[in-house]
């Protein structure tokens, strides 16, 4: 699976049942709601009053809260940095967890709008705010969301093309295979001779490539000096400039079609050094009296 690109980089809230529990206890002092609010309450069951405003996505702007940066450092000091003991008091604390907490994470609703998301909860600590104020509920944001279940955004996931895959696969096979035979070349008796640890194989492997690049210049000074003398033969009375230019273009032409014939014939004997085909040895012919003989034994 390859990881593409964030498609939505919201981070999403799964509110708990406390939270919600909460909201319905104090909807009555509700002046406006935001949509996605709203949808949520009615999804799970929750009424919301007839004379609350409702307000679209980014149809209006918070106020969001100042930190206190020199109370986080004080709040964050006595914080372990080492992730393996963090981990263990992770799961400490998770082991402490009481059934009720439990309980409340199993009834967090889920649907296509059971999620709030960074604009509802600044109405959420201003509605907070609010009620801290008029002394009606004595609860911060914090305390009613601790239960719920942050989702950070994620790369999608995209599966790989099957045929890239299965080439992928074949090439780790053939790299795994040169490997063994590399490793097993001193121990098995048949490999430790093949042609290719030769010097007798490689001296010809070079005389093969020091020909072909002979021809590929005889060729091409074959081709100048026909297009400079040849054709001056044949038609007779040519400049020099004239001449010197026909040898050229012959010579570039001859050129490009042995620079294809050479790349073509050396990606095929790099093709044949990279991925030998060796032989399995043949089980020895027997006649069919032995055969028998031997099953009868």
């Amino acid at each position: 699976m390859l990881k593409s690109t964030i498609i939505d980089t919201r981070i999403r809230l799964r509110p708990s049942k406390k939270l919600l529990d909460l909201l319905d206890a104090q909807k009555e002092h509700f002046k406006e709601l935001p949509d996605n609010v709203a949808q949520l309450l009615k999804s799970n069951g929750y009424v919301v009053p007839l004379g609350v405003q409702i307000i679209k996505a980014n149809e209006k702007q918070y106020k969001r809260p100042t930190i206190d940066v020199v109370l986080l450092e004080k709040l964050t000091a006595d914080v372990i940095d080492d992730p393996l003991i963090a981990k263990s008091d992770s799961e400490a604390t998770e082991e402490d967890e009481t059934p009720e907490e439990d309980q409340d994470q199993r009834q967090q609703p889920k649907g296509p709008t059971s999620f709030l998301y960074l604009s509802d909860l600044h109405w959420l600590n201003t509605f907070m705010s609010e009620l801290r104020s008029k002394n009606i509920c004595n609860v911060f944001l914090y305390q009613i969301i601790e239960s719920s279940e942050l989702i950070l955004p994620e790369n999608e996931l995209k599966p790989r093309n099957p045929e890239l895959e299965a080439r992928c696969q074949r090439l780790r096979e053939e790299q795994q295979n040169r490997e063994y035979h590399k490793m097993t070349k001193n121990v098995d008796a048949g490999l430790k001779h093949y042609p290719e640890d030769t010097i007798a194989y490689q001296m010809k492997s070079i005389n093969k490539q020091i020909i072909a690049v002979a021809q590929f210049i005889f060729s091409v000074a074959a081709g100048f000096v026909f297009g400079f003398l040849g054709i001056n033969l044949i038609v007779g009375g040519l400049p020099f400039g004239f001449r010197l230019l026909l040898g050229v273009i012959c010579a570039l032409v001859i050129a490009l079609a042995e620079m294809y014939f050479l790349a073509k014939k050396l990606h095929e004997y790099d093709e044949v050094l990279d991925a030998p085909k060796r032989k399995k040895p043949e089980p020895p012919t027997t006649s069919k009296g032995q055969r028998a003989k031997q099953h009868a034994e």
